[in-house]
């Protein structure tokens, strides 16, 4: 149910109440009625609230309803409101995709959460330092009824018969018209379409006029601009705009949407080409979603772990903890950050670049799973996993060291407030993880008697002389002892 229908159903509500106010009315008298219903008496300190009885009011108050008519009044507006609120539960929750950042997440990092040059879809439209872009989104809009030899009358009919359905994807009400609606989506998606299309086929003859060719360096920062959960536009019409035209097909050597979509955003995250052929016909809801989903573990393990596992309340203590109690760090050969595992004392955690892509995908990507009920939280459970090893710079700078974190222009604090940050923002559950047998498998041996010993007798060089000086002292006793038991008895 869209917005419109929304509000038809309120309006016929409202002439119900309407009617049956009215046949109070006529039981009452027409004056009476309107003079009950306008009745607002001044209360002290702006209270509204009607006098307890007639005897209380005033010499000017309006006299006071029955019980009866109290009664009914205030029930009806009830159960408007009530199915009001039912309605656009229900209508916002069936097809509602692209959300708000969480107040929790808000923050964090606020260049990975709001655009930096170019604003997609109505949340930041307008905003003063998007302004510019604003403008050269109609080079690319010429740019694309060029290339597809189509006109803008075509192109408009096409987005407007996806109106309805294009804002009920936004978690917010759209305050615009429909005629500032349809041509903002025409503007971000064929600016969105051009920007994949420009990026993907660089080495074609570039437009002087063309505000990308003239500022190769903003290429990355529009990346990221494309993949922030509040500056998106629903899937369904870029696709639309892909399938516009076999030219686009034909120039994006693909037939699949998806396919252009994660070619371009391989520049900023390589991956192996054959592994991003098995997303061709990926079905997503907009260009963060398609990146999200392939970003999902090789082998996830089946979610609710057992029960049997209770977390202490120190839960995986940090890497510098673990490192004393024998456990060894590892950066594993795979092609998904997430595939992480723990075997023979070995932790082994696939290499991850910190950078500001990376920061933006993580903190969106969290930021996606938390407005997305019934769902998986692979990134959440990542993050949470890497903010029990992370506890302060040290540990980045051990892991760093092991191969596993690689910095890019940030240093070892930046790493640690970022997951010490996003960690005490989301909502985790241990036993709804798919790194449930790792939580336990690491806190179980940390707590065992051999980690204990370990942290105690092996710890430093002076621990190790102090063991083996105790030692050689009870191996040379005890030798004495033999010696001097053997020269007893020979003699």
């Amino acid at each position: 149910m869209d917005d419109r229908a929304i509000e038809i159903d309120e309006l016929q509500d409202a002439a119900l109440e309407d009617n049956a106010a009215g046949s109070v009315a006529g039981s009452m008298g027409g004056d009476q009625f309107e003079s009950m219903t306008k009745w607002k008496p001044f209360m002290p300190n702006g209270l509204t609230s009607p006098p307890r009885n007639s005897d209380e009011a005033g010499p000017g108050d309006a006299p006071a309803r029955s019980h009866n008519e109290t009664v009914t009044y205030c029930l009806a507006r009830v159960r408007r409101r009530l199915g009001e609120r039912e309605r656009r539960f229900r209508a916002r929750t069936s097809s509602c995709t692209i959300f708000r950042i969480s107040p929790t997440l808000c923050g964090i990092n606020p260049k990975a959460e709001q655009p930096e040059i170019v604003s997609i879809g109505p949340y930041h439209r307008g905003q003063d330092h998007l302004l510019e872009f604003e403008e050269h989104k109609w080079f690319f809009l010429r740019r694309f009824l060029h290339r597809t030899s189509s006109n803008e009358a075509n192109l408009i009919e096409l987005l407007a018969a996806e109106e309805n359905s294009a804002r009920s994807c936004y978690s917010e009400p759209v305050l615009m018209s429909s005629g500032d609606f349809v041509e903002m989506m025409l503007l971000d998606s064929c600016f969105v379409l051009e920007l994949l299309l420009h990026i993907f086929r660089s080495d074609d003859a570039m437009d002087e006029d063309d505000p990308i060719f003239t500022r190769p360096w903003i290429i990355p920062i529009l990346i990221r601009d494309l993949l922030k959960l509040e500056n998106q536009v629903p899937y369904f019409l870029l696709k639309s705009l892909f399938n516009f035209s076999s030219s686009t097909r034909v120039k994006a050597k693909t037939d699949y949407l998806c396919t252009l979509a994660l070619r371009v955003f391989d520049l900023a995250y390589p991956r192996p080409v054959a592994l991003l052929q098995d997303y061709g016909n990926l079905q997503c809801k907009h260009l963060l979603d398609l990146f999200y989903l392939t970003l999902f573990p090789t082998n996830p393990v089946p979610r609710n772990y057992p029960e049997k596992y209770r977390p202490s309340d120190q839960s995986v203590p940090c890497v510098t903890c673990l490192r004393p109690s024998g456990i060894k760090f590892k950066s594993r050969k795979t092609e998904n950050f997430l595939d992480i595992s723990f075997r023979k004392r070995v932790l082994e955690i696939p290499s991850i670049t910190i950078n500001d892509f990376t920061t933006t995908v993580l903190i969106n990507c969290v930021a996606l799973e938390q407005c997305q009920e019934n769902s998986s939280k692979y990134i959440t459970d990542y993050v949470s996993f890497m903010h029990c090893l992370i506890n302060q710079p040290k540990d980045v700078s051990l892991l760093c060291s092991d191969g596993i974190i690689t910095r890019f222009s940030h240093d070892d604090q930046y790493v640690a407030n970022l997951f010490n940050k996003l960690g005490k923002s989301i909502v985790f559950n241990v036993h709804d993880c798919y790194l449930s047998k790792q939580f336990e498998e690491l806190e179980s041996y940390y707590y065992s008697n051999w980690a204990n010993m370990m942290r105690t007798y092996f710890f430093s060089p002076w621990s190790v002389i102090s063991v083996f000086s105790a030692f050689l002292v009870i191996v040379l006793t005890a030798t004495q002892t033999v010696f001097a038991v053997l020269g007893y008895r020979y003699h």
